[in-house]
């Protein structure tokens, strides 16, 4: 049986606000509110008019960036419809400290409110790198949901939930222009045994902090059904024999 991919945005954020406070922009496209500042302790993100660019990666608008105020961790959430099924992606640009701890920088994922997981970093042994969190905001001990990049670098994320498998894969600084969705290729890192259903995404960070191009992408590998292909070819069978019947009886009348 063949399948043919269906690849399609759920969500986008560009950020094309005007500089400023965060809290209360709603552009983009498929969320289902606008940016929400939740944690009571500290502040939202500002709006930087410079957004962040990374090569063949379409880009446009601001930026995020940290923003003093509160206990000085940032912080802004938005919702979206309930993604649990498939293969989905969750992608953006960011730059944040060199260190991480006291539950920042990271972005999580809420399911109706309780945490379902999360990328970035938290303190501990891979504190200062890119890790898939679970559901207690830390990476697995041993290392395989953590990778060897920097959180203090640029770096274009991709994060892939494969919720057949069950299974979250981490892919850094993908050659954009050619990143293939069906087969993504070799992860930094994996967290098998998670795949965390989600309808908000939310950010938190300590200074520094960069954020841009943010993206849900939905992944669909959808089979050609065989019925259809069989009744196709037993429509020009059909045809063909019809034709050479047509011929024949023509040829027989000019005899």
């Amino acid at each position: 049986m063949e399948t043919r991919a269906s690849v399609v945005v759920v969500a986008q954020d560009s950020f094309g606000y005007s500089a400023g406070v965060l809290t209360g922009n709603n552009g983009g496209t498929g969320w289902s509110s606008s940016w929400n500042q939740t944690y009571g302790s500290g502040t939202s993100f500002n709006v930087s008019a410079t957004g962040l660019t990374y090569t063949g990666l379409s880009t446009s608008g601001g930026s995020l960036a940290w923003r003093s105020g509160g206990n000085n961790i940032d912080q802004n959430s938005r919702t979206l419809p309930t993604q649990n099924s498939g293969v989905v992606y969750i992608q953006f640009l960011a730059q944040f400290g060199s260190s991480s701890g006291g539950g920042t920088p990271n972005l999580r994922l809420f399911n109706d409110g309780a945490l379902a997981g999360g990328v970035g970093g938290n303190g501990g042994t891979y504190g200062s790198y890119w890790s898939i969190l679970g559901t207690d905001l830390n990476p697995l001990s041993g290392g395989a949901s953590s990778s060897s990049t920097l959180l203090s670098a640029p770096n274009l994320v991709v994060l892939r939930i494969d919720y057949t498998a069950v299974s979250t894969s981490l892919h850094l600084n993908p050659n954009a222009a050619t990143f293939d969705y069906a087969n993504p290729g070799t992860a930094a890192a994996i967290y098998a045994g998670l795949a965390p259903a989600f309808n908000e995404v939310s950010l938190f960070s300590r200074s520094p902090a960069s954020f841009d191009e943010l993206s849900v992408i939905r992944y669909t590998a959808v089979p050609e059904p065989m019925a259809t292909a069989s009744a196709a070819g037993l429509g020009a069978a059909f045809l063909a024999w019809f034709d050479r019947r047509r011929k024949a009886g023509a040829h027989t009348s000019r005899n």
